[in-house]
């Protein structure tokens, strides 16, 4: 699926997939974007006037209606903690709302109600000799109750301790669950995911992420901007755009490991595998002018770093013709 997101005159574009993961150095692109998405499906009221923000996100050309996709946004660990943690528009409520109607619960409140009914007649007794007077007690009245109640962790350990990758997995298994229970179309922004997990963290969250899409209707956004930060296997390539100061959208896998090979300036034998940890670590380079680290720029990096004892060594075996390459 095709979205396209306007700014007045202009337009950038990706592909929707599972897991989309928008890459690249132009940070205010994809800001306004992840924006624009959020504007569009929410309940924002627009000013009156020309306005960037009225109609300017489009699937497959089409303007779908604002209540289409239920989005969710995350742009920070606090909207995270603000999820699991309890208040009336969390999808820690709507789950535990969910959680409330199944039988055997139901069975537990009904005999809450009726030791509450009974314990409410024996203090009617008393207060009916003060005049006509009662205490009333109501079954939503067990609703109101649990909404005093804290979220906190069954390890002893609090929510805001507890370290970002585990918040983060807690997350997604909470839109799983609400998905389990409420099937809905829903669109899941996490913006500069890059920030607070690691690269190993990185990874594992995308293959859950993919197993969760594959279970449900929901698609996955994700934006990152620092090297290493992407993973572009034969499911996620599709599902990758680049802005820089030119946009790139990635082909399929095969596509791109077809081009490198063919057009490599000599004959290396590079496995799929290699090429896929290479791309990680130029993606955010794509479509940049000043891609390319000089000779220079290197030494001056290595010479810093040996004073913090980080001797990296430049293993690579250069031929004249991939040198040739790099200065034509």
């Amino acid at each position: 699926m095709k979205v396209e997101v306007l700014e007045y005159e202009k337009k950038y574009s990706f592909e929707l997939e599972a897991v989309t993961q928008l890459c690249g150095q132009n940070i205010m692109k994809k800001s306004y974007i992840l924006e624009s998405i959020r504007r569009y499906f929410s309940s924002y009221k627009y000013r009156e006037g020309k306005n960037k923000w009225r109609d300017n996100v489009k699937f497959d050309e089409e303007l779908l209606g604002r209540k289409h996709f239920t989005v969710i946004s995350i742009s920070n660990m606090r909207d995270i903690l603000t999820m699991i943690k309890w208040s009336k528009e969390s999808l820690m409520a709507e789950y535990v709302k969910a959680l409330m109607q199944k039988f055997d619960l139901q069975q537990h409140l009904q005999i809450i109600n009726e030791e509450l009914e009974k314990m409410f007649q024996t203090m009617n007794g008393d207060i009916n000799q003060l005049g006509t007077l009662e205490l009333t007690y109501a079954m939503t009245d067990a609703w109101e109750m649990i909404q005093k109640t804290e979220i906190t962790g069954s390890d002893q350990i609090e929510l805001e301790d507890k370290d970002n990758y585990e918040l983060l997995t807690i997350f997604i298994n909470l839109v799983e669950k609400t998905l389990e229970n409420n099937p809905q179309k829903m669109i899941v922004l996490i913006e500069n995911v890059d920030h607070y997990i690691s690269r190993k963290e990185y990874a594992k969250i995308l293959e859950k992420l993919k197993r969760t899409a594959h279970n449900y209707n929901v698609f996955f956004v994700l934006s990152t901007s620092l090297d290493g930060y992407v993973m572009c296997d034969k499911d996620l390539c599709p599902g990758i755009k680049i802005f820089g100061e030119i946009d790139f959208q990635m082909p399929e896998l095969e596509r791109i490991v077809e081009y490198v090979k063919d057009n490599y300036p000599n004959n290396k034998k590079m496995s799929v595998e290699q090429i896929q940890e290479d791309i990680a670590k130029i993606i955010h380079r794509i479509g940049q002018e000043d891609y390319l680290l000089d000779v220079e720029e290197n030494v001056i990096c290595k010479l810093i770093n040996k004073t913090m004892m980080i001797n990296k060594k430049w293993d690579d075996c250069v031929s004249l013709l991939e040198i040739a390459f790099l200065k034509a």
